[in-house]
């Protein structure tokens, strides 16, 4: 016995099949519109899947870059400043050569330690160059300065005095400086520092004369009283002294500073001040030079300039060591960037792949699924035409 089917039941079967191709195409409009093949997981979950997977690599890759470039502006840094720092060791080398000379006047020697200041200040300067607010000799203590100048003040007396550091005088005997401004060293118990580095042509002491009075050694921060009129000073109490030094920072400036810029791969990208200018007892160092240098043409010590040009020759040489090294850095890292910048083209084509529309494909699939629509709105149309069977 034949069913009868009904006008309802046509009625939902066809509108099943528009909504059914309405959706196919919505969905390919979709596509067109975003450029993506998978715009949730649900559309593809494989896809979807590789899809995560290489936006993640790409985030990496991306980070790692920024760590090589960041890597590279710091070792740019430091490559200027240790070329402009070989310039003003090639220059004071220039002048401790010409003060050496015999035929020079204490006076024009005082006028090349004049120059030699200059370029010493320059140094110290150098020394404390920063990228980024953060100084890139000081190794991982970075935001410290390795080197300071400090304007310095000891008091001397004939025993002990009341105020914990002073020096006490002796005749004849080396006394170690005692900087009175300084709180917080941890060289001795009081937290005074004990000055290495005494700067030439700043000491001053009340009433003396060097070479006459006291010798000072520069470099130890020693100074030793040898007349008559000396002891009277320390008895006086006016024997206060006043001077000038470099302090090199108490704190660990070895440390090492490294990037990230591969997949478990770290480079370092720091140089340390004890690279470039010598470590805290280092006796041959660069600052030891130029105090050498300083001394020998402001106090007219002929002798003392011809060593300080070995110490300078040391200097140079430490010098372009440490350019040398930052060079290699600078290359490793170069030729990582141009690693990952491939890495990345060749990732993103594979993402484009899983996820960018063929657009060719994409327009021929629309228009074929708008005739597909159009074609079942049409064949609806007339399946649905009322007749008066219908209302039987």
């Amino acid at each position: 016995m034949a069913s009868r089917i009904s006008f309802s039941q046509i009625s939902n079967q066809i509108l099943d099949r528009l909504f059914t191709n309405y959706s196919k195409l919505e969905g390919i409009q979709g596509q067109l519109a975003s450029g993506k093949k998978v715009e949730k997981g649900s559309d593809n979950p494989v896809s979807a899947s590789q899809s995560m997977e290489l936006r993640s690599e790409l985030d990496q890759f991306n980070s790692f870059n920024r760590n090589v470039d960041d890597g590279l502006a710091y070792l740019g840094t430091v490559d200027s400043t240790l070329g402009t720092a070989n310039n003003l060791y090639q220059g004071m080398r220039e002048r401790a050569i010409q003060a050496s000379n015999d035929t020079n006047s204490a006076e024009s020697r005082f006028y090349i330690g004049r120059e030699v200041r200059g370029m010493f200040d320059q140094m110290v300067a150098l020394s404390n160059t920063a990228f980024k607010g953060e100084f890139v000799f000081s190794g991982t203590n970075s935001q410290v300065p390795p080197f300071e100048m400090r304007s310095a003040v000891s008091k001397v007396t004939a025993a002990p005095g009341p105020i914990s550091g002073d020096m006490t005088y002796v005749a004849g005997t080396p006394m170690t400086f005692i900087d009175k401004n300084v709180t917080d060293s941890k060289d001795t118990i009081t937290g005074a520092a004990n000055p290495l580095l005494i700067v030439p042509g700043t000491l001053r002491v009340n009433g003396l004369t060097e070479g006459t009075d006291f010798t000072v050694d520069y470099i130890k921060g020693k100074i030793t009283f040898t007349s008559a009129a000396a002891a009277t000073a320390v008895a006086s109490g006016t024997a206060d002294i006043t001077y000038d030094w470099l302090r090199r920072n108490e704190a660990d400036l070895d440390g090492v500073m490294n990037r990230e810029i591969e997949e478990g791969v770290s480079a370092r990208i720091n140089t340390t001040a004890a690279d470039v200018f010598g470590g805290k007892t280092d006796a041959n160092g660069a600052f030891e030079a130029m105090i050498n240098l300083l001394d020998g043409t402001l106090n007219n010590h002929p002798a003392k300039v011809r060593s300080s040009i070995t110490g300078l020759d040391e200097a140079l040489k430490r010098q372009l060591t440490a350019q040398s090294g930052n060079g290699a850095r600078t290359l490793r890292l170069e030729s990582t960037q141009a690693r990952n910048e491939e890495r990345v083209i060749s990732t993103t084509k594979l993402q484009s792949d899983v996820e960018d529309v063929d657009f060719a494909q994409a327009i021929s699939d629309f228009n074929l699924q708008q005739a597909v629509y159009d074609a079942s709105l049409k064949m609806g149309a007339r399946a649905l035409q009322n007749t008066l069977v219908n209302f039987l």
